[in-house]
C-alpha cells in the first residue's frame, strides 16, 4: 500500500538523494530510484548506522508507520521537516502540517494508500491533489525476477497453470477456512488438472499450510508447500509469474497488486474501503454483514462464528478462478 506513495515521493523530489529505513525482513521489496536502503533488525537502527545517517542531515522526512518510535528516529536523527501521524502521542515530534484526526491512526473511511499520499500535500502544486497521485501511481509495479530462478531453487515444473495460495493471515478473524480453501483446490484441479497450486506464506502461517499439504499427500493434485522458506522478493515472482493468487487479508495479497496477477481475496474483520488490495485486476469476496466491520482479531460472535467468511461458498471461489485460468 505504500508503493504509490514511493512512486509519487520520487516523482516531486526527482534531483533529491532519498533514503528509505525499514525493517530487514521487508527490505528486500524495496521500491527503484531510492539512494540507498538501510534495514535493521528488532527495533532499533544499529549504533554505526544511526550516527552515519545522524551525519546526512536529512532535509525532509516521513514516516507512514503509527508507531512512536518511528517519529522518535527522524527526530533523533534531527531531520528538518517531519511528516506522519499524529497519533499515539507523537504530535509533538512532527512538524506542520499534523494530521487533522487527530484521533484516528489513518483517515478513516478513505484509501490507506491515499492517506499515505496526502502526507505530500505540502510539496504539491497548486493544480495537484492527492486523489490526483492516487489515480496516478496506485497500479505501479515491481519488476520481478526471472521465474527460472525460483523455479530451480524449488524445483518448480515449468509448464501449466500456476494458481498461488496464501492460506494464512495476522488474525483468526482474516482467515477463511482452511477446508473451504481445500474444497476450492479440489474443485479447480478437477476442471483443470493441469494446475500446479503454490502454498505461500510466513511461518505465523505454517498450520494452515501444513493441513492443506496433509490433505493432498499423494494424490493427484500437483501442490507443493513453500511456506515459510521464500523471501518476499521470492514470494513477489512467484505471484508474478502465477495466472491467479488466492489470498486472505495480507501482505501477501497486497504483493499482487505490485505484479498485476489476477487476485481472488476475502474481507473479513476489516473496512475494504480503507485496506483492500490496489489491483484492479481482483475479484473480492465481502458478505457485508451487520457485524462487519469488527476489527477484533478473534471473531466475536457466539452465534455463528466467521460468519462473514465461512458464508462464502467454495465453489464461488473456484469459479472466480477458474475465470482468470481461461
Amino acid at each position: 500500500m505504500a508503493f504509490p506513495f514511493y512512486a509519487a515521493l520520487r516523482d516531486i523530489f526527482p534531483q533529491s538523494e532519498i533514503t528509505l529505513i525499514g525493517r530487514a525482513w521487508v527490505a528486500d521489496l524495496a521500491p527503484e530510484g531510492f539512494g540507498q536502503i538501510i534495514p535493521f533488525k528488532g527495533k532499533n537502527l544499529p549504533e554505526a548506522d544511526f550516527q552515519r545517517l545522524k551525519g546526512l542531515n536529512f532535509d525532509i522526512g516521513f514516516t507512514l508507520s503509527p508507531s512512536f518510535r518511528s517519529a522518535w528516529l527522524m527526530s533523533r536523527l534531527g531531520v528538518k521537516k517531519r511528516h506522519g501521524f499524529a497519533s499515539d502521542l507523537r504530535g509533538m515530534l512532527l512538524t506542520l502540517p499534523k494530521n487533522k484526526f487527530q484521533r484516528q491512526i489513518y483517515n478513516r473511511s478513505e484509501h490507506r494508500s491515499l492517506a499515505y499520499l496526502r502526507l505530500l500535500v505540502p510539496y504539491l502544486t497548486a493544480d495537484k491533489l492527492p486523489e490526483d497521485l492516487f489515480e496516478s501511481y496506485r497500479n505501479v509495479k515491481l519488476l520481478s525476477q526471472p521465474f527460472l530462478t525460483v523455479q530451480q531453487k524449488y524445483g518448480l515444473t515449468k509448464d501449466g497453470l500456476r494458481v498461488v495460495v496464501c492460506p494464512g493471515s495476522t488474525a483468526a478473524s482474516k482467515k477463511y477456512p482452511v477446508g473451504h480453501t481445500i474444497s476450492a483446490i479440489e474443485m479447480i484441479a478437477k476442471k483443470k488438472p493441469a494446475t500446479q497450486f503454490i502454498l505461500l506464506g510466513a511461518k505465523i502461517d505454517q498450520a494452515e499450510c501444513d493441513t492443506i499439504s496433509a490433505h493432498f499427500a499423494g494424490s493427484k493434485i500437483k501442490l507443493v508447500s513453500l511456506c515459510g522458506q521464500t523471501s518476499l522478493r521470492e514470494a513477489h515472482t512467484l505471484i508474478a509469474w502465477a495466472k491467479v493468487a488466492i489470498a486472505n487479508d495480507s501482505g501477501l495479497a497486497h504483493i499482487t497488486s505490485l505484479t498485476g496477477t489476477a487476485l481472488v481475496t476475502f474481507n473479513g474483520m476489516g473496512r475494504r474501503e480503507e485496506t483492500s488490495p490496489l489491483t484492479r485486476r481482483k475479484t473480492l469476496f465481502d458478505l457485508q454483514l451487520d457485524c462487519s466491520p469488527c476489527f477484533e482479531r478473534e471473531c466475536p460472535r457466539k452465534d455463528q462464528p466467521l460468519a462473514c467468511l465461512t458464508g462464502i461458498a467454495p465453489d464461488a471461489v473456484a469459479e472466480a478462478v477458474l475465470y482468470s485460468l481461461t
